[in-house]
Formats: structure tokens, sequence, C-alpha cells
């Protein structure tokens, strides 16, 4: 933790031993999220955030500053198990990690000591820090997956496994951003858009045999109707050839399949499962995010009316309960997509398959059973959409004056009437340019303290080694 602390005016109330974060109450489920860094009488109460209820969370800060750690305390609070010194989850949720930086499958391993005194310093530091608030055996249920056979390692632990994207799932903006296309401008993606209706839909015939449709195809199946009969002399021999040869050579990258690795696979209660993003270029990253939450956003919506109907409706015999229950139990659990350096994939302008699909989630998953958790470096560069459906904005250090902006504009709780530093009177911009790293404003829509305003916080020593480390 920090030692130096601000003196913030109103205080909090000086009998809170616990501040909560969020909707819901922490004493059901929650994760500790640190200490306040203000001054207080006595000891600084410890902040929670809640996670019995769904919510939008967001973590923003420039490099350096603490934000890659803080998503990995909240990841780490998310798998922490029902009672343990950092979270109390006794209904734990699912937990898809999409990392483009490659840093949080570390989460898999608890910090350890170290002996040889050449060990890097930083690792030493996270260990003693761990181990003094008494987070250094903690062990969490982490699973890395690797995208596509051919993105594999020599290096990579034995314990990562492969994720394979279902070919039928993918939509037009997908194959856009995967084969470099206009589906409605250029013949090439004409000819896919018919390909995919042969394959799919009605059938084709290629060298005078008839090919029944398969809602299961996958992409030697979609080249194969390429060159089909019905397609030739619809369009230029060329155009066909050049399309059937982007389609094996994305076959080739061994990320696709006819149907995909299961989200039983992937979301599983308690679990944080990793989908390691940054051996991928950027459209194939977009596509892997775009296809993986809109597959868990309609499943889980499949899932949740099975559980309202069990729960209310009230003409339910017991077939029909016994099949509803199966459906529930078979289903997608509640789940947190959790998606770092946001930026990237949901930035404002041209169409974006992961953006569109992000915007829903914000703003239709709660009732279904989903919650987000977005970090990013540029909070100014997010989609006004995403970033007005917030609900606890964590906000590390930022310099330049259109993230505080963004900050400022997206407040979710009001401001303190004074913050002091040392000899420093700092307004709103002042404070998140003095923030130290590990030091953090948090704003929420939904608090336990008197008065509600937006608080400082300290965050908690890491649990589990931090990829995002200097070496």
């Amino acid at each position: 933790m920090v030692a130096r602390q601000y003196r913030v005016k109103p205080p909090i109330d000086p009998n809170k031993d616990l501040v909560t974060l969020g909707p819901g109450s922490a004493e059901q489920d929650g994760l500790w999220l640190g200490a306040l860094a203000e001054e207080t009488k006595g000891r600084p109460p410890q902040v929670w955030l809640t996670t019995s209820k769904e919510q939008v969370v967001a973590v923003v800060g420039k490099r350096g500053s603490g934000k890659s750690f803080t998503l990995g305390v909240i990841a780490e609070g998310l798998g922490g198990g029902s009672n343990t010194n950092i979270s109390r989850q006794d209904k734990p949720r699912a937990v898809l990690l999409l990392d483009p930086l490659d840093v949080y499958w570390t989460t898999r391993h608890p910090v350890t000591s170290v002996d040889n005194p050449d060990d890097n310093l930083e690792i030493q530091r996270h260990y003693k820090l761990a181990r003094n608030s008494g987070l250094a055996t903690l062990c969490l249920d982490v699973q890395a997956w690797v995208p596509g056979d051919r993105n594999r390692r020599p290096t990579d632990p034995e314990w990562f496994q492969t994720l394979r994207l279902p070919v039928p799932s993918l939509g037009l903006e997908e194959w856009e951003l995967l084969l470099d296309v206009n589906v409605l401008t250029q013949p090439m993606g004409q000819a896919l858009v018919d390909s995919i209706v042969l394959v799919k839909e009605t059938g084709y015939s290629s060298g005078g045999e008839r090919i029944h449709p398969s809602q299961g195809f996958g992409l030697p199946e979609l080249a194969n109707a390429v060159q089909s009969d019905d397609l030739d002399g619809v369009y230029h021999k060329e155009s066909l050839r050049a399309l059937r040869q982007r389609l094996l050579s994305l076959h080739a990258t061994g990320l696709f399949s006819n149907d995909g690795t299961p989200l039983s696979d992937l979301l599983v209660p308690g679990r944080v499962s990793v989908i390691l993003l940054e051996r991928l270029p950027d459209s194939y990253r977009t596509a892997v995010v775009s296809v993986l939450t809109r597959r868990a956003f309609v499943a889980r919506g499949e899932t949740a009316f099975a559980e309202k109907r069990l729960a209310l409706d009230p003409d339910l015999n017991s077939d029909t309960r016994k099949t509803l229950e199966d459906a529930v139990a078979l289903g997608v659990p509640k789940t947190v997509i959790v998606l770092d350096e946001a930026q990237s994939f949901l930035a404002p302008g041209p169409s974006s398959p992961a953006r569109e699909v992000f915007v829903r989630l914000v703003k239709e998953g709660r009732n279904i059973g989903l919650s987000a958790t977005l970090a990013t470096q540029q909070p100014s560069a997010l989609d006004r959409r995403i970033l007005s459906q917030v609900e606890t904005f964590i906000a590390h250090q930022l310099v330049t004056e259109s993230d505080i902006k963004a900050v400022r504009d997206n407040l979710k709780s009001g401001l303190p009437e004074s913050i002091n530093f040392g000899r420093l009177d700092l307004d709103l911009a002042g404070t998140l340019r003095h923030l130290d790293p590990g030091v953090c404003f948090v704003s929420s829509a939904d608090m336990n303290t008197m008065p509600r305003r937006a608080v400082i916080v300290a965050i908690r020593p890491r649990a589990t080694v931090h990829g995002g480390i200097e070496l």
C-alpha cells in the first residue's frame, strides 16, 4: 500500500471500517480492491468492489500508472473463491479475459519467495507486499488459450490450451476483416456471400456431384463451394481463385474449425479464461473479440431465459421444469467479460464488429447476467455509448486534457469539496495528474459511504504474479 495520504473534505464517515463500491452488498459477493488513501481517524478502511449484481466497470490510466495491475487485482478477486482474503464469491461467475498484451496468464501463479539475490528486485518487492498482506500462497483457477495451432510457441507452458472459432458463427463484418474484402462492392466479397449461402442453405454442385447444405461447415467446405459449378461463369476465375486461396490460408492458421471451442470449456464459474491475443494481427484480434463476446451474449441469453421461466412461470409441469433445469445446468453461467487495451477495439469511427457487440453488451448484458470490465490508457478514445454505461470508474494517473475530460464527463458520484496533497490544493485535473502509481480516483454510482462522493484508493498488493513487470 502507498503510505502517503490525501486530505479530502468532507471526510468519509469516521466509523466506516469498510467502503463498498458498486451495486449490491460486498457481504454477499465482492472483491478486495485496496484501502482508502485518505486521512482518517485510525486505520484506513478497506475498499471492496461488490460483485453480487451485474455491472460495467472501467479502469483507466496512462502507461505505468498501475492500470494493468489493478485489472489483475479485479481478475484475482473474481476468481478468488468464496472465502479468501481477497474475495467473497458465494455465487462465482465465469471470467473471460481478452488480453491483447499476453500479460495475464501469470495470474495462474501465486507470488512466491525468491532466494537468489540476483533475481528481479521488482519480483522480490511484490512477494514482500503479498506476504505482509497474507496473500502469498493463494492459488486461482486460471486457464490460458492460444488462438490457433499456428500461434503456439515452443516456449509456451504445457497447460496452455488451443482456442478455435466456429466458422458458422462468423458475421459478414468479421469475414471482411479476416479476408480484407468488401462484401458489397467487391466481386470477391460478393462471391464469399454467395458461397456461404451455397454451403449453409441451398447446397451446390461440384464436378457433377451434389453437395447438401450443412450448418456445421468449415473453411475447406467453403473453399470447395467457391469453385463449385454454381459460381462458375458468375464471377471471374481470378476472383474465385484469389478468394479460395485466402480461405485456405485462413484455415492454415488453425484458428477456425467447424464447431470451435465449446463455450462450456471457456466459461466455467470461478475460472479466469485468458485469451492470448498478442500473437494475432489486429484484424484477427478484433474478430476473436467480436465472435467470443457475441457467442457468450447469445448463449447466456438462452440460459437466462430458462432461469427466468423456472423462477417466474407458474404454469410449468414437471417435464417442462426438468427440461429447463437441464438447459440451465448445461448453459452458460453468469459471466464477466474483461477487455484490456479497450481503445484498440472500442474507438468511435468506421464500423467495427467488436465495438458494436460491446455496445450491446454494456447496454443489455446486465439483464441476462453479463458484466463487463474495460481497461484503457485512453478513455477519450472509447465510444461514448460505452462510457455512458460505466457504473464504477477507476482512474489512475492521466496527464492529457482529453483523457481527463473523459473522466470528468463520466463521473458517477459527486466530487469532494477539496483535495490536498502535501502543500498542493488540487482540483480533479490536478489530482489525476498527481496520482502515484497504484493509487486511483474512484467514482461509483453506488457506494455505502456518507457522504456519497468519489474516493481515493491505494490498490492492494497482488496475490498472483503480475505479468506486466519489467524483467
